[in-house]
């Protein structure tokens, strides 16, 4: 069955009482590996016992595909419920897994863990059809689960963060869910003694991303700057950030470009119209974000943004690869803007 979001925490916390095989899968890796680990280790203590716990891959079961059902259903030689971890790639075994999950055999924990997985896809149709499987989605942050987990990790330190450096943080996070985790842990340990943390702390610690973060893809993409975008895209998909999480931030920048827009076409200039945006634009990119409101009216922005739609749509159902999916998009609207 598919597992409803509000539910999630709590099913981890039970390790997975009543399910015999979880399929957890998304476009955000951190998550989907942080949910992997919760509940692997409320199977087992140590989830490098070798033997309690079994890895494989999706070549592993392409190669011997009777192995997964020997896997789980091997009994532990020193007692204790034992855990089958596969990962697996864009191949298809559905075939092993359906073998696996119409005739569970022993008491084992099978715990599957994906990249993203469209509607159709074969896996996920499985456990999502299966009364004895559970099947996961994690997807990037939105900015109220952002906001949560920045009260929590730095609550946890007893420090706050200021309206400023809140706003700022929830702007550079949120495309991974274990990144934004180490982030927030880096700012509470540079806070030391202190009991809140300003936005030139943020800035400082968190802003060091630099030429990683989605806000300069963002301004790369809407200012027509094509080298500069080239270089950011190349780094952000070696450090593994999801292309929908990227298309999706470059999105959120040009609906605010598209209210600046809508606030001058009232009358005001492009100084008046930033200050009455929410959250404000950082003074960090407040001059290129003026700029940017010359480059793109009212009808461009929409053309712009239904652009990003479909290319997030393509990346979650076309079968492309998503990376160059979210490069062609964002370089068209560059050109775009360097054409204008």
């Amino acid at each position: 069955m598919k597992l409803a979001a509000a539910k999630v925490s709590g099913f981890l916390k039970s390790a997975g009482t009543n399910a015999s095989a979880v399929l957890i899968y998304g476009n955000d890796r951190g998550l989907v590996r942080e949910r992997v680990e919760t509940l692997g280790r409320g199977v087992v203590d140590d989830l490098n016992d070798p033997f309690r716990v079994t890895e494989l891959k999706s070549g592993d079961v392409r190669g011997d595909p009777a192995r997964l059902a020997d896997e789980v259903a091997a009994q532990s030689m020193i007692g204790g419920r034992r855990l089958v971890l596969l990962r697996i790639d864009g191949t298809d075994i559905s075939k092993s897994l359906a073998a696996v999950l119409d005739d569970f055999i022993g008491d084992a924990m099978l715990i599957v863990e994906a990249g993203e997985l469209g509607p159709r896809a074969p896996v996920r149709k499985l456990f999502e059809a299966d009364r004895n499987a559970v099947a996961i989605a994690c997807y990037a942050d939105d900015e109220r689960a952002i906001e949560s987990l920045i009260e929590t990790v730095l609550g946890s330190h007893g420090i706050s963060a200021d309206p400023d450096a809140k706003n700022h943080l929830i702007k550079q996070l949120g495309s991974d869910h274990m990144v934004s985790r180490r982030e927030l842990e880096k700012l509470a340990l540079y806070a030391g003694e202190k009991t809140s943390v300003s936005l030139e702390d943020v800035v400082q610690i968190v802003g060091d991303n630099g030429a990683l973060s989605l806000e300069e893809i963002a301004y790369a993409t809407a200012g027509g700057d094509g080298d500069q975008l080239e270089r950011l895209l190349a780094r952000a998909f070696r450090e593994s950030q999801s292309p929908v999480g990227i298309l999706r931030a470059v999105l959120r920048h040009f609906q605010k470009l598209h209210m600046g827009a809508g606030l001058m076409g009232q009358g005001k200039s492009s100084e008046q119209a930033m200050k009455q945006l929410r959250p404000p634009i950082l003074f960090l990119f407040a001059g290129r974000f003026s700029r940017q409101l010359g480059l793109w009216n009212l009808g461009r922005v929409r053309s712009a943004m239904a652009l990003l739609g479909e290319a997030e749509r393509d990346c979650k159902s076309t079968g492309l690869p998503d990376e160059a999916v979210c490069h062609r998009a964002l370089i068209r609207l560059a050109m775009a803007a360097r054409a204008h």
